[in-house]
């Protein structure tokens, strides 16, 4: 996966975000904002918008 663009390397086409990407984060429970972040940037690269 591109970190940057949340993008398999495997596979064209296909973009990772939230839970699907089992991020731990320090304080526990659900990491909302890395949820809504890969969200965004899953989005805007697969509109084309990198």
């Amino acid at each position: 996966m591109n970190p940057a663009t949340m993008a398999s390397k495997k596979c064209p086409g296909l973009y990772f975000a939230g839970e699907v990407l089992d991020i731990d984060g320090y304080t526990g429970g659900f990491n909302l904002q890395a949820a809504w972040a890969t969200g965004a940037a899953a989005g805007r690269a697969a509109a084309g918008a990198e």
